[in-house]
C-alpha cells in the first residue's frame, strides 16, 4: 500500500469580518481566540452529530505539537454569544498533566497558535504513525487566522481520511460559522445550517430519486390490463393449486360486487383474516378493486388483538373463512351498523350470499346488470387509501400505518423495473400476510404476465423443503429477512445443490452483513442479492442496493433512493447534515404514507411537512444514516428502541406497557440481544415484590402479543439500573442479557458426544453461554423459535430434524432421540461419508460423462468448489467435494484424520459408483491426499486420467517443515483471521470462540497432515509415485499456500514423469470459485487425456 497523501484546502474571508468578530469577542466578555474556537466547535458538532463535541486546541501561544483536548455541551442550544463565552471558560480550565500512558488522541484539532505548524505539528503524510500512538495527526487540522486584510481558514487532512473536496466543504463551514456567528451573535448557533447553496442544492435534488412521472393507470387497471393480455396464464400458486389470470380476476370481482352490494364506500377498512393462499390473494385484490381500504390480518394472532385492530381501523367488514357474526361488534365513531363477515371460499365458488348479481345500490360500479365475475367500474384515485398495515407501538397499543394507491403502485412499479420482473417470472411470495412485505410479493409480478407462488410457513421452516420449492416452481425471484437468508446459506453451505433458475434474492428487514453475502456468493455466485430498505411508513421500501459480489471496503450500503423518492439526512432541529455526517433518514415524496389510523398524536410525531418542498409531506425513520461518497446512504442504527425481531418490528415499549399492567410487576425494560447475534431475541427484566416464574409472565403476554413479541428470558431486579441522567441504562441491560443468558442454573452437565454436540449449536442458536446448557434444559423455553430450531437443522447436517426437535426440546430427550436413531442404523453406517455431491448427471443421462473429485486446502471445504460444478454440469461431468473428518468443528464429531487414512475412505467410497473417467484436483493442501488417492486406485477401474494441483507454484513443496512449524504458532484467532480474509471457508465470520477453537487444531492438523505426506515422499519416492500425470494449476495473482514459501526447488517429478504448468490470468488463491470457467477449461483437457496404461 502507498504512502497516504496530505490533501489541504484554503478559504480567504473579507477583511472587514475580523473588525466584526473582535466586536462580539468584546460583548461576550472573552478573549477572541474564544470567538474561533465557538465557531470550530459548531462546525464539529455538525460534523460528528454530536451536541457535546471534543477537540484538540492550540492557543495562540500553545505548542502545535501538544494540543490540549477541550470540549463544550450543548453547542447547538446556545446562542453565539454564549458559545463564546462557553468557550472561553473551556479554554481557560488548566489542561491536564498529560502521561505516556494516557496520550490523547484527537479527531480534529484547532490551531490558533502563531508558530509555523509545518515546524512542530505531527505529519500528515507519515504512513508508519497509526492511531494511537503518540504524536499522530489528526484526521482533521484546521488553522484560522486574523490579519488585517483578509481572514483564512486553512485545513489539512490525510488522503486516506478524507478527499479534497471533503476539504474544502469543512473550511467552508467554519467561513460560514465564523459568517453567522458575526451576523447574529444573539441566534441560537444551531438555527442556521453551514452548508453552501451547492451543497444544499445537492442533497436535495442531486440525491433524489429519479422523477417518472404517472400516467394515471393504478395497478387494478394494470392488473386487468394483463387479464385481457393473457387470460390463460398461471397468475398464482399455492400448493398443488393454481389460478389463471381470468380466474384469479374473475374471483377477486365476486368479492368486490359483494362488498359493493353490502354498501361498501370509498376508503371502507375491509379485514382479511384469513391464511395466505389463492382465496386470500383474491380477497386481497377483490378490496382493492371495490375501492375499500385492505387491512390484513393473521387469524392466529391473539383474539383481544384481533379485535383492537379492527376497531382502531374502524373497520366495516371482515373477509374470512366463514359466514356470520365473528368480529361483528359496532363500528366506531358512533356508528351502529354491525361489522358485516364475508366468506370467501363460498364468493370464490360461487355459493355466497353474494355470489350472483345483487340488487343496486348507490354505490358506483355496482350494478344490477353486471355479473358478479365483471369488472367493477370503481374509479379510482391516486391519492385514495389502498391499505392499513399494523406495526409495533412504543405506547403499547399498535401503530396503523394508511398508505394511498399512489404510494402503492410507485413501490410496485420499482420492484418490478428493479427486479426486471416479466412474463414468466415466479416470484416467491413468503411473507407473513401481516408483513407489508407480502404485498409486493403477491402482486408486482401480476403487472408484468409473470405469477406468485404461495409458499406455506411449515415449507419455509424446513429448508431442504424449501429449496426444492424453489427449483421445482421456477421461482425466479425471492426475498428474505437476513436471518433466514443465514439459514438457507448453511444448508447449501451442507449440501451444495443448485436453485433451479433463481436469479435474484432480496434482503430486507434487518442489516445486511458483508459476511452473509460473502458465503452466499461462494454458494451461488450468479445469483444477484438487492440489499432493500424502506419502512411500512413509506409504502415499503425506497431504496436498493444492487450486490453481485461482496464490497471491497466497509458495510452493505442502502444503495441510491428510488423512483420518485426523496431522501434526506437531517440533524435534530430538522437541518440538513454535512455530507458523511450521521442523522437521522428521512423520506419524502409520493412513497409517503398518510399517517396513523385514528392517531393523530403519533402521526404529527412522525409525518411533518417538508421543508425542502412545500406541499409535500416527510416520514422520520428514526433510523441513523449518513451519505457515502457516489450517492449511497449507509445505515448506522436505531435513534430509539424500536428493533427487528424475525423481520418483525418491534416496538419494545409496546411490550414494556404490557408487562406494567401485570399486578407481580412494578417496573420493567425489555431489550433486544446484541444485533452481531445470529438470531436476535427480546429480554425482559422486571421489579416487583411478589415474583412469579418467566411461564407466567409469558402466558399472560401472549393473551395480548404475537409470539415475536414475546420475551425469550424473563429476569427479576431489586431496582433498574440508572445512567447518571437517572433514565434507565439500556446498556448495562443489554449487556447483562447477554451475560446471564437464561440465568437458569444448569442441570448435569452434559457428557456424551452427542449431548456436548447438541449443547454446542444450541448455545450458538440460542445465544446463551455454552456452560449455562444443562440436560434438563428446554430448547423453546430457552428463547428457541422456529427460525432457531430451522438454523439447528442445517447447523447440524440434519443430524436432528424439525420434528425431533419439537417432539424432543429438552436437550437430554434429543441427545437419546439422536442416539436411538444412529444405534438403528446398518451396520457399517456410523462412520459419515466424505463424498459431498456438488452436481449430478444431467437429466436425461443415467450415467456421467466423467468425474471429478476435489480436495480442499487446509481449513476449506467442498463448498469452495461448488462454482466449479456448475460450470461443468452441462458437460456432463459430476462433480464430489471431499469434506474432511472432524471439520464440522463440533466436540463429539468424527476425529480428524491422516492423508492415507482419508485416501482410502475417499476410495472405498467411489468403489460404490458406477466407474466413468475421473480426474482428481488438490487445492494447495490437498495436493496431499489426491496424490495418496490416485495411487491407491491406478491399478483399479477408477484409475484416475489426470490430478491437478490447484493454487501452488512450481516449488511449493520445498520448505515444507519451515511452512509447518510457523503455522504450528498460529493461534486458533490468527487461523481464522487467515482463513477469512482467504475466502477459504465460507463460515468464519461471527465465528464464536468456542468454534474457533476448534477450527484452529484442524488448520494446523491439514498443514502438519500434508507436509508429513510430501516429507514421506522425500523419502521414499518411490511408495509415493503415480501413473497418472499432474497439471499445476495457479492464478498470477494467487498465493502459494501455507506451504508454498520455501526456497529453491523441488521437482513435482518425483511424483510424476508428466508434468505440465498451466497459469490463468487471475482469480487469487482460490480460483476454482472465483475464476470457475477457466478451471473448467482445466479439467475438460485432463478428461480428454488417455488413461494411463499399467506397466
Amino acid at each position: 500500500m502507498g504512502a497516504r497523501r496530505g490533501v489541504t484546502a484554503e478559504l480567504v474571508l473579507p477583511p472587514e469580518l475580523t473588525a466584526r468578530l473582535r466586536t462580539v469577542a468584546v460583548e461576550s466578555a472573552a478573549p477572541l481566540d474564544a470567538v474561533l474556537l465557538a465557531a470550530h466547535l459548531r462546525v464539529v458538532a455538525a460534523l460528528t452529530s454530536d451536541q457535546n463535541p471534543v477537540t484538540g486546541y492550540v492557543p495562540a501561544d500553545g505548542d502545535p505539537g501538544a494540543p490540549r483536548s477541550l470540549g463544550v455541551s450543548g453547542v447547538l442550544r446556545h446562542s453565539w454569544h454564549e458559545l463564546v463565552r462557553q468557550a472561553a471558560a473551556a479554554a481557560s480550565r488548566p489542561a491536564p498533566v498529560p502521561t505516556p500512558a494516557a496520550e490523547p488522541y484527537h479527531e480534529s484539532v484547532l490551531d490558533l497558535s502563531t508558530t509555523d505548524p509545518s515546524a512542530t505539528a505531527p505529519s500528515t503524510t507519515d504512513p508508519s504513525t497509526t492511531h494511537p500512538a503518540p504524536h499522530v495527526a489528526p484526521p482533521l487540522w484546521v488553522r484560522i487566522a486574523l490579519h488585517a486584510d483578509r481572514v483564512t481558514v486553512r485545513a489539512r487532512s490525510r488522503s486516506d481520511v478524507m478527499s479534497e473536496e471533503q476539504l474544502i466543504r469543512i473550511v467552508g463551514y467554519h467561513g460560514r460559522a465564523l459568517e453567522l456567528l458575526a451576523a447574529h451573535p444573539d441566534a441560537p448557533a444551531g438555527e442556521r445550517s453551514l452548508l453552501a447553496e451547492d451543497e444544499r442544492h445537492f442533497q436535495i435534488y442531486g440525491l433524489a430519486g429519479e422523477a417518472e412521472p404517472f400516467d394515471g393507470r393504478l395497478f387494478v387497471e394494470r392488473f386487468e390490463e394483463q387479464v385481457r393480455a393473457a387470460p390463460d396464464a398461471v397468475a398464482v400458486s399455492h400448493g398443488s393449486r393454481s389460478w389463471t389470470y381470468d380466474r384469479l380476476n374473475a374471483n377477486a370481482n365476486r368479492i368486490a360486487h359483494a362488498l359493493l352490494a353490502d354498501g361498501l364506500r370509498d376508503e371502507d377498512v375491509v379485514a382479511v383474516v384469513m391464511e395466505r393462499g389463492l382465496e386470500w390473494a383474491a380477497a386481497t385484490i377483490g378490496v382493492l378493486k371495490a375501492g375499500g381500504c385492505y387491512l390484513p390480518v393473521q387469524p392466529d394472532l391473539p383474539a383481544a388483538r384481533i379485535s383492537a385492530q379492527l376497531d382502531d381501523a374502524d373497520c366495516r367488514f371482515v373477509l374470512g373463512e366463514g359466514e356470520g357474526e365473528g368480529h361483528s361488534a359496532p363500528v366506531g365513531d358512533g356508528d351502529d351498523a354491525p361489522r358485516r363477515s364475508m366468506d370467501v371460499a363460498a364468493l370464490c365458488a360461487g355459493t355466497g350470499s353474494h355470489a350472483q348479481e345483487a340488487p343496486a345500490t348507490n354505490n358506483p360500479g355496482h350494478a344490477p346488470e353486471a355479473p358478479a365475475t365483471a369488472n367493477p367500474d370503481r374509479p379510482l384515485a391516486p391519492r385514495r387509501l389502498a391499505y392499513i398495515y399494523f406495526t409495533s407501538g412504543s405506547t403499547g397499543t399498535p401503530k396503523g400505518v394508511m398508505c394511498e394507491h399512489a404510494g402503492l403502485l410507485n413501490h410496485l412499479l420499482m420492484k418490478v423495473a428493479d427486479l426486471e420482473l416479466g412474463p414468466g417470472d415466479v416470484v416467491a411470495q413468503t411473507a407473513a400476510q401481516s408483513l407489508d412485505i407480502s404485498l409486493w410479493q403477491l402482486i408486482a409480478p401480476l403487472l408484468t404476465g409473470g405469477s406468485s407462488r404461495i409458499v406455506d410457513t411449515d415449507v419455509l421452516l424446513e429448508v431442504d423443503r424449501f429449496v426444492a420449492e424453489l427449483t421445482a416452481s421456477r421461482v425466479s425471484v425471492a426475498q428474505f429477512v437476513p436471518s433466514y437468508f443465514d439459514a438457507l446459506i448453511t444448508a447449501l453451505e451442507r449440501s451444495p445443490r443448485g436453485l433451479g433458475v433463481l436469479r435474484a434474492v432480496s434482503v430486507t428487514g434487518e442489516e445486511l452483513k458483508p459476511a452473509l453475502l460473502r458465503r452466499w456468493f461462494a454458494c451461488h455466485p450468479g445469483v444477484r442479492v438487492v440489499n432493500a430498505y424502506g419502512a411500512t411508513e413509506v409504502s415499503d421500501d425506497t431504496m436498493h442496493e444492487f450486490l453481485d459480489s461482496v464490497p471491497e471496503h466497509g458495510p452493505v450500503t442502502l444503495g441510491r433512493m428510488r423512483r420518485n423518492v426523496h431522501g434526506y439526512v437531517l440533524d435534530e432541529q430538522g437541518g440538513l447534515v454535512p455530507l458523511g455526517a450521521t442523522g437521522e433518514i428521512v423520506f419524502s415524496g409520493v412513497a409517503v404514507g398518510r399517517g396513523y389510523v385514528n392517531d393523530p398524536e403519533r402521526t404529527r410525531a412522525a409525518f411533518v411537512p417538508d421543508p425542502f418542498r412545500p406541499g409535500q409531506r416527510m416520514y422520520r425513520t428514526g433510523d441513523f444514516g449518513r451519505w457515502l461518497p457516489g450517492g449511497r446512504l449507509q445505515f448506522l442504527g436505531r435513534r430509539d428502541q424500536q428493533v427487528r425481531i424475525r423481520g418483525f418490528r418491534v416496538e419494545t415499549g409496546e411490550i414494556e406497557n404490557r408487562l406494567m399492567a401485570l399486578d407481580e410487576v412494578k417496573d420493567a425494560v425489555v431489550v433486544a440481544s446484541a444485533p452481531g447475534d445470529r438470531h436476535r431475541v427480546l429480554v425482559a427484566f422486571l421489579v416487583g415484590a411478589v415474583r412469579c416464574d418467566a411461564d407466567t409472565v409469558r402466558d399472560a403476554l401472549a393473551r395480548h402479543l404475537p409470539d415475536y413479541m414475546i420475551p425469550a428470558h424473563c429476569h427479576w431486579l431489586d431496582a433498574l439500573p440508572v445512567g447518571e441522567n437517572g433514565k434507565v441504562d439500556r446498556k448495562v441491560l443489554t449487556e447483562l442479557a447477554a451475560t446471564l443468558g437464561h440465568a437458569g442454573v444448569p442441570s448435569t452437565a452434559p457428557t456424551t458426544p452427542t449431548e456436548q454436540r447438541l449443547a454446542m449449536a444450541w448455545a450458538e442458536a440460542l445465544n446463551v453461554p455454552l456452560q449455562s446448557i444443562g440436560l434438563a434444559d428446554n430448547f423453546f423455553a430457552l428463547g428457541g423459535t422456529s427460525l432457531a430450531a430451522t438454523w439447528l437443522v442445517v447447523k447440524l447436517d440434519r443430524l436432528v430434524s424439525l420434528a425431533q426437535i419439537v417432539a424432543h426440546p429438552v436437550l437430554s430427550d434429543l441427545a437419546a432421540a439422536v442416539d436411538a436413531g444412529q444405534d438403528a442404523a446398518p451396520a457399517g453406517r456410523a462412520e459419515h461419508g466424505l463424498l459431498r455431491p456438488l452436481s449430478r448427471a444431467l437429466p436425461g443421462r443415467t450415467v456421467a460423462e466423467g468425474r471429478l473429485v476435489c480436495f480442499p486446502c487446509a481449513g476449506g471445504n467442498a463448498v469452495n468448489f461448488l462454482a466449479l460444478a456448475r460450470e461443468l454440469a452441462p458437460s456432463g461431468i459430476e462433480v464430489y467435494g471431499v469434506e474432511l473428518p472432524g471439520h464440522d468443528f463440533v466436540p463429539g464429531a468424527q476425529d480428524l484424520a491422516e492423508v492415507p487414512e482419508v485416501a482410502r475412505r475417499v476410495a472405498r467410497e467411489l468403489a460404490g459408483l458406477t466407474a466413468v473417467p475421473l480426474v482428481l484436483w488438490g487445492q494447495r493442501e490437498g495436493a496431499a491426499p489426491a496424490l495418496a488417492l490416485a495411487r491407491l486406485l491406478e491399478d483399479g477401474p477408477s484409475a484416475p486420467r489426470r490430478v491437478l494441483v490447484g493454487g501452488v507454484a512450481p516449488d511449493w513443496p520445498a520448505g515444507v517443515r519451515a511452512s509447518m512449524d510457523r503455522t504450528r504458532a498460529l493461534s486458533d484467532r490468527e487461523v481464522a483471521a487467515t482463513l477469512l480474509g482467504e475466502g477459504a471457508y465460507v463460515e468464519f465470520d461471527g465465528l464464536k470462540p468456542e468454534r474457533a477453537g476448534l477450527l484452529g487444531p484442524a488448520y494446523r492438523h491439514d498443514v502438519r497432515s500434508a507436509g508429513d505426506f510430501l516429507l514421506a515422499a522425500r523419502r521414499r519416492p518411490e511408495a509415493h509415485r503415480v501413473k497418472a500425470g499432474i497439471d499445476l494449476v495457479a492464478a498470477e495473482d494467487g498465493a502459494a499456500g501455507d506451504l508454498g514459501h520455501g526456497h529453491g526447488h523441488w521437482d513435482w517429478r518425483l511424483f510424476s514423469d508428466e508434468v505440465t504448468h498451466r497459469r490463468l490470468p487471475g482469480g487469487g488463491a482460490h480460483f476454482p470459485r472465483t475464476r470457475a470457467a477457466d478451471a473448467k477449461d482445466a479439467v475438460l483437457t485432463a478428461l480428454n487425456r488417455t488413461a494411463p496404461s499399467s506397466p
